[in-house]
């Protein structure tokens, strides 16, 4: 059994004095794909749970649906045939089955009434999708000054979602086209907005100089008509073939027990390793402009989904992220996605018209703590291999520590002038959140002179 002492802990914050950080609230963000046809976003119930998680940031309309939003149509919007015309894969039929969800739910409105009825509830900013392929510029102003008259802060526009996809490529939309597009759509925002950021869709990383993913960030990071790059992330743990952030065939790697072991290695190494060295190549790319993230997940795996394991990943992202040196370009963040019909993916699941709480719930309601709060610093620390800690900040004096505790074995810390805990963890990683035998999630007084860290566990101390 492990025990970090009081004097061992003092020494690694006396350590990291002089490397505290204040941290962006931006961080903390959300996407709401889908989020509107599928639940009642005005209800009582909803939005009790919206004021747990309090974001910072709310996403609209969201990704592959942005692309094709209509400001002066039903819902979002879509036109079939133009989604038929521009994207091949799958997402033409998802947009038949919301296109039809909406119309037997009786959804007459757009749904960005719905959006900004949201923001304004969770006192969010937003950063708005526009869509560069079919809509008239003259309509993604008027989206911007409708959500801007209501009195929601707009941070910025992402122009388009994942344009580099190969499912717009195989219907012919290139590079070339994307830059005329987003050019003229982010100067006229400039020209109307002038303190809203733009942003342009990056391309996944590749080395080969003749792959258009390589040509398309090439030729992007050449101009200088945005504000920042948009890059989304979605870690892979799962072994086989992977597609837009979902796992579409997935390797057997043993029993429940070995497997998720496997993968918990593989998501230290992506912390370690792996995304580290990712941003560092688009830093160098685009000459360290600003990153934005405005998708990012464990990637969608039916293995993983709604797991102690991705619950425990969604913490460490946001924590790595405002305390590690090595993403510092990356300035703001919304989490994939707030609420939908996918399992393991939204942090809300509807399902038979029935919500369930998905496993990266209960993070995501602890961290909200420090986001809701714009005067702490931050410092990180590795106490061990698997043991994470991230020490806050008031004018150099302690006020939280979070620990994320990757490890099957429990340890102890000082108790120190700490009177609650709140702590989030399961028996085994692949543990799932269900109605009957849910994660762990308790908040107490400490009342003990050492506080107890559970194997596989996160825990807050303030």
């Amino acid at each position: 059994m492990i025990r970090f002492s009081l004097l061992f802990l003092n020494i690694l914050i006396v350590n990291s004095l002089y490397t505290q950080e204040t941290y962006s609230q931006n961080i903390f963000g959300f996407a709401t794909s889908n989020t509107f046809t599928f639940f009642d976003t005005r209800s009582d119930n909803f939005k009790e749970k919206i004021k747990v998680i309090s974001p910072q940031i709310l996403r609209f309309p969201g990704g592959a649906v942005g692309n094709f939003y209509h400001l002066n149509k039903a819902a979002y919007g879509m036109k079939i045939k133009e989604i038929d015309s521009l994207i091949a894969g799958k997402f033409p039929k998802r947009a038949r089955g919301l296109i039809s969800y909406s119309k037997k739910k009786g959804h007459t409105n757009n749904y960005i009434d719905d959006f900004i009825a949201l923001a304004r509830f969770s006192n969010a900013k937003a950063v708005l999708v526009a869509n560069v392929l079919t809509e008239k510029t003259e309509d993604v102003l008027n989206m911007i000054q409708k959500i801007k008259d209501s009195g929601v802060e707009i941070i910025g526009v992402e122009l388009g979602s994942e344009l580099s996809n190969k499912s717009y490529f195989d219907k012919g939309f290139l590079i070339d086209d994307y830059i005329k597009k987003s050019e003229i759509i982010s100067n006229a925002i400039k020209k109307s907005f002038p303190k809203i950021l733009t942003a342009v869709v990056a391309a996944p990383l590749l080395e080969d100089e003749n792959h258009r993913h390589y040509v398309w960030n090439k030729k992007l990071s050449l101009l200088s008509f945005y504000d920042a790059i948009i890059v989304h992330s979605y870690a892979k743990v799962v072994k086989g073939k992977d597609q837009y952030g979902q796992m579409i065939f997935e390797e057997n790697e043993g029993e429940k027990e070995s497997a998720f072991f496997i993968y918990k290695n593989r998501l230290l190494d992506f912390f370690n390793d792996s995304y580290p060295k990712e941003i560092k190549s688009y830093n160098a790319i685009f000459d360290d402009t600003p990153i934005w993230i405005t998708e990012w997940n464990l990637q969608y795996s039916k293995k993983t989904g709604n797991t102690l394991l991705q619950g425990l990943f969604v913490a460490n992202y946001f924590l790595e992220l405002i305390s590690n040196n090595d993403y510092k370009s990356i300035e703001l963040t919304t989490f994939h996605n707030l609420a939908g019909r996918d399992f393991g993916g939204s942090i809300f699941q509807m399902k038979n018209n029935k919500t369930y709480i998905q496993s990266t719930y209960y993070p995501i309601q602890l961290l909200s703590n420090i986001f809701s709060s714009d005067k702490l610093e931050v410092s990180s620390k590795k106490l061990t291999d698997e043991v994470f800690q991230y020490s806050f900040f008031i004018s150099r004096e302690l006020k939280k520590i979070i620990l994320i505790n990757w490890n099957d074995n429990e340890f102890f810390i000082d108790k120190n002038s700490f009177q609650k805990k709140t702590q989030y963890y399961s028996k085994y990683l692949f543990d799932l959140n269900s109605e009957n035998e849910g994660l762990n999630y308790k908040t107490s007084n400490i009342e003990t002179e050492r506080i107890l860290i559970k194997p596989y566990s996160l825990t807050l101390v303030e």
